[in-house]
């Protein structure tokens, strides 16, 4: 299929209930990426708006910016701070993206032909996580099986395409990481 068509299947499927179908254990899973400078934004977590998926998350144009500036290469850049509650899950899935990659193809046209699936993805995404605090015990982030063990400015690539992940906060703090989304041309 082609990365249109893609979208449409990826914005009208329920990845949580598919995800657990299609998933690849042996998939790479994610890769750390070594540390980041942090952005140094005003955020208040008041304003981190909350979802359905288990966490809240926060949009900012420094934050694109600062995202821009550490990773030049990527195009299509977004970026956001996803926070999650103590108590909060997020259930095991893939990121379909289909959203994301429906603003890729309005700003890149000519992507929308290409040949594109979850087993033979026809464009680069690198999904990457920071994080903005060290690791409280209690605070799970769990791909393919094995746990990342962050300390602050760790950052991680995700196999967002194969790589079964969810998140539970079991612990008393906040934990906060920033989620960064980019095309590798």
């Amino acid at each position: 299929m082609n990365l249109r068509d893609y979208i449409c299947w990826a914005n009208n499927v329920n990845e949580y209930e598919i995800s657990p179908k299609v998933a690849k254990e042996e998939s790479w899973g994610f890769r750390h990426l070594g540390k980041v400078v942090l952005p140094k934004i005003q955020f208040q977590y008041t304003d981190a708006v909350k979802g359905s998926d288990g966490y809240a998350s926060f949009r900012s144009t420094a934050l694109v910016k600062w995202a821009r500036q550490t990773w030049p290469l990527l195009k299509c850049l977004d970026a956001k701070i996803q926070t999650q509650d103590p108590g909060d899950e997020c259930k095991p899935h893939l990121d379909f993206l289909g959203y994301y990659l429906e603003d890729v193809v309005r700003t890149m046209p000519e992507l929308g032909k290409v040949q594109h699936s979850l087993a033979k993805p026809g464009i680069d995404v690198w999904r990457m996580f920071v994080a903005l605090d060290d690791l409280v015990d209690g605070q799970i982030f769990c791909i393919n099986g094995r746990e990342w063990r962050w300390r602050k400015g760790d950052c991680i690539r995700l196999d967002n395409w194969q790589a079964l992940h969810w998140t539970k906060n079991n612990s008393a703090h906040q934990r906060s990481l920033i989620k960064i989304t980019g095309i590798l041309s």
